[in-house]
């Protein structure tokens, strides 16, 4: 496991750890507090839920790009403008995403997923070798790792553009996103990418681990997804600095 994405984080959400215990609080009750809102209200729940954790993580993003090297205070106008661009832009990687994915899916008779439910439901995922041949089922998980994996790739980069600047459009100058990722070196970017990911899975594996023990499951549970969400914005974060650290250097 890439151990210095895992000190980083820690590093990053220790230098202030009593608001580090303040928005693990607020994330929880984002993130758990909606199972028990009604059914009616859930969908509307949901998204507002969902537009201030993705806003707040692309904060952090353009924290780390401006060099933070903590925790960025919750600012609110900022968190909604960034968490609503940041939605019309996971809204085209996804739609992309299922569209390539239902093509393979539909062809060989599997369950249409995206790479996170693959992460976190690994285990399910396997057990569809009972019910599918071999060879149907090797080609369902590489095509749809492979396709995941591009997609998120690119949709990761298109978020750290909207930090670096504020701009939907940056998001969409699919030029300017390859001349990001040539100047970082394609390489750079996949192995940061990638230890993002390995990361990513263990915190979730935590997660699972302590599903099934009282009390724990929720402390851990609520610790575990919460670092993998910082893992996720901040190593985005890390990686793209390069390319402004670059940019600023030559101009």
């Amino acid at each position: 496991m890439p151990v210095d994405v895992v000190k980083g984080t820690y590093k990053y959400c220790m230098e202030n750890k009593w608001f580090f215990l303040f928005v693990i609080i607020i994330f929880s009750i984002l993130e758990f507090g909606i199972d028990f809102i009604n059914s009616p209200v859930y969908i509307i729940a949901y998204l507002i839920t969902s537009v201030f954790i993705l806003g707040y993580g692309i904060q952090i993003i353009e924290d780390i790009i401006n060099g933070g090297i903590r925790l960025p205070k919750i600012m609110p106008k900022k968190v909604v403008v960034y968490g609503l661009k940041g939605m019309v832009i996971r809204i085209f990687y996804v739609a992309i995403q299922l569209t390539l994915l239902s093509v393979v899916a539909r062809n060989i008779n599997f369950p249409v997923f995206e790479l996170q439910e693959l992460i976190l439901n690994y285990h399910k995922t396997l057990l569809l070798i009972y019910n599918h041949d071999v060879v149907s089922f090797f080609i369902f998980v590489f095509s749809g790792f492979i396709i995941s994996y591009v997609t998120s790739f690119f949709m990761e980069l298109s978020l750290a553009r909207l930090a670096d600047g504020g701009q939907l459009r940056k998001s969409f100058n699919f030029p300017r996103i390859k001349h990001a990722i040539d100047v970082i070196g394609w390489r750079n970017y996949t192995i940061g990418y990638t230890k993002i990911i390995l990361v990513m899975l263990f915190f979730y594996e935590v997660n699972i681990f302590f599903d099934p023990y009282l009390v724990l499951n929720i402390i851990m549970g609520t610790l575990s997804i919460f670092m993998a969400f910082i893992v996720e914005y901040r190593g985005m974060g890390v990686v793209y600095k390069l390319y402004t650290d670059t940019k600023k250097k030559s101009s």
